[in-house]
């Protein structure tokens, strides 16, 4: 069953974001993942935790390639510039 991340997040170095972009699109494509959409928050809807702007959602195949892209060699120098590039909440949903 596949498996959804969830960030949610707001650029803080626009020119790192951008060059880390395409690398980040590649690997997860290499296992088998893709981006579902990725877009302003439009409203928040519930809740008293200040949201970020930009919100997005990453499907994988399964729980298990989800976590493992996240702690994989490959995502690692990719994660460490995301940090340096943006402000993330994320999470990871398992379909069931």
């Amino acid at each position: 069953m596949p498996a959804y991340v969830h960030i949610n997040m707001r650029v803080i170095d626009p020119a790192k974001q951008a060059a880390l972009l395409p690398r980040f699109q590649a690997a997860l494509q290499e296992v088998g993942g893709r981006i579902l959409h990725f877009g302003p928050v439009a409203k928040v809807l519930e809740g008293n935790e200040a949201v970020l702007p930009l919100a997005g959602v990453f499907e994988f195949p399964d729980l298990e390639t989800a976590l493992a892209f996240y702690d994989s060699e490959r995502y690692e120098p990719i994660k460490a510039e995301r940090r340096e590039a943006q402000e993330a909440r994320m999470f990871v949903v398992n379909v069931s």
